[in-house]
């Protein structure tokens, strides 16, 4: 949104300049260069024009480059806090610091926890002092577990890191440490990017580079929440199944896949069947939504859903589009089974389903209300999803 305003606002301050500069000076071309000769009574009015046209491309440039260090700083706040959360639910993981303090030091606190806060503190602040994949390696030994094999947006995420740096300390020109770190690490990289050019963040990139770090993000706290708590494998579950559905929710289907491609093949374990079912559902759903039929219908192949709930019923036929047996299940679901009405209107399952002038009658019938007509046509569900 921030770029788009931007775009506006340099088209505005360009047709200015060009307006100002066709009216009142004579411009000639000569090749692909410019020539403005300006009357002396105009150069104040046109330096100011002029100004706030290179002010739009300067923002053009370095705003997009602002928004990319931002987000792989808000990638190390958050290992930040993850590595504190662990901690502090397990602190004889200290006990492999190297960290020490002196007598007098120790003396200086006022009780054990506060001791513990400070080397929980020293801890994290050495991790992050590191390259980004240090801390992966760091992460590895200290927690016994494997991170990066099979995790195929690390190189995406070696090399936006990296693009990062060059923004904070070279202006964005490429240098030798750039393209040594990105070949160590299997980055493929555009054959114009050698040493000396500049690099930007056009909208793709920077669309690609969110995904990778909330893909990366999600996937490294899961991974580490269920390694070292398992007792509390019903909230892990609990949250990744939010997520997912947000995503969902907003059409972010792929990404939603990536994360249940880890629910549904990596972890083998999950709190309850329950879980486990809706993983396989919202991955189906993820895949018919992004356009993927074919793997819609594999994934709802692997259950027999005639022996789980009605919820889960009416799931698979509503995603095979099996609209009489939807209807039967939402008829026999009634008023007072596992879906309310206002699941039948939010949920980005029922999509489909709310087209159905079969399922409008059942509606009605069964909550003695029409479905409300804005829901129906789901004018925003595009954009901006209804939420219960």
């Amino acid at each position: 949104m921030t770029m788009l305003v931007i775009q506006e606002v340099g088209k505005k301050f360009s047709s200015e300049l060009v307006k100002f500069e066709t009216d009142n000076c004579a411009v000639t071309t000569d090749g692909d260069k410019r020539r403005v000769s300006i009357p002396l009574e105009h150069i104040r009015r046109w330096k100011k024009l002029n100004s706030r046209h290179d002010q739009s491309e300067h923002a053009r440039i370095l705003v997009p480059r602002s928004m990319m260090v931002s987000l792989v700083s808000q990638y190390d706040a958050f290992i930040g806090r993850l590595l504190r959360a662990i901690f502090l639910a397990r602190p004889e993981l200290l006990n492999a610091s190297e960290k020490s303090l002196s007598f007098s030091q120790v003396a200086s606190f006022p009780s054990i926890e506060s001791i513990r806060d400070h080397l929980i503190e020293k801890e994290i602040e050495a991790v992050l002092r590191t390259s980004h994949s240090d801390q992966i390696k760091w992460m590895e030994s200290r927690f016994d577990l494997t991170l990066t094999k099979g995790l195929a947006i690390w190189p995406r995420f070696i090399e936006l890191t990296e693009r990062r740096n060059l923004f904070v300390h070279t202006d964005g020109t490429v240098s030798s440490q750039y393209l040594s770190v990105c070949r160590q690490h299997g980055v493929t990289l555009d054959p114009e990017t050698i040493e000396g050019a500049r690099l930007g963040v056009p909208q793709k990139y920077f669309d690609l580079a969110y995904c990778c770090v909330f893909e990366l993000g999600v996937k490294l706290g899961h991974v580490l929440w269920r390694k070292l708590l398992p007792d509390e494998r019903e909230s892990a579950d609990g949250n990744l199944a939010s997520t997912t559905y947000e995503l969902i929710d907003r059409d972010d289907n792929d990404l939603a896949l990536a994360l249940l491609d880890l629910a549904c093949d990596t972890f083998k374990k999950h709190s309850s069947e329950w879980f486990q079912l809706a993983f396989t559902i919202n991955r189906a759903q993820a895949y018919k939504w992004s356009g993927k039929k074919a793997e819609c219908t594999n994934t709802l192949r692997i259950v027999d859903w005639s022996a789980k709930g009605d919820e889960f019923k009416l799931a698979e036929a509503t995603l095979r589009e099996d609209w009489p047996k939807a209807i039967e299940i939402v008829r026999r679901i009634g008023t007072s089974g596992s879906i309310s009405k206002l699941n039948y209107r939010d949920w980005p399952l029922f999509r489909e389903l709310r087209t159905q002038p079969e399922f409008l009658v059942a509606y009605q019938e069964i909550f003695a209300e029409a479905f409300p007509s804005a829901v129906m046509s789901n004018p925003l569900e595009e954009d901006a999803p209804l939420e219960t």
